[in-house]
Order: structure tokens, then sequence, then C-alpha cells
């Protein structure tokens, strides 16, 4: 299956999310899970380039998708 790149924003990701858990669970659990994967990966790289360029923020947590 050919795959593709999307921007987008922390606030959108969380809204498809929001959205596709109103739909079935066995529809949509595999993509919220391949999504939230994904989105938890590049937020922890990005938190670590900060914490490299910014080293009092390494003791600060963020609760990124819930």
């Amino acid at each position: 299956m050919e795959q593709i790149s999307i921007n987008l924003t922390l606030e959108e990701v969380n809204k498809i999310l929001e959205s596709l858990g109103r739909l079935p669970y066995t529809e949509v659990f595999q993509l919220i899970y391949k999504i939230k994967a994904q989105a938890e990966a590049q937020v922890q790289a990005n938190e670590m380039r900060q914490q490299e360029h910014s080293p009092a923020v390494a003791n600060v947590k963020s609760d990124v998708l819930s």
C-alpha cells in the first residue's frame, strides 16, 4: 500500500483521534494506534532535541496524546 506523510498540529491530530473515537472500535482501533504511535515518537524526538538545546527543560514532561 502506498504511504503518504501529512503535517498536522498536535491539536489537529487530537481532533482526528477524538473523531475516530466516536466510530465503532473494530473499524478504527488499528488506525488510532498507528496515529498515536507515530505522533508520540515524533513528540519524543522533538522533546529530546529541545533538551539538547535547553537543558533546563529536561525534567518537563508533556501530556501529549490523551
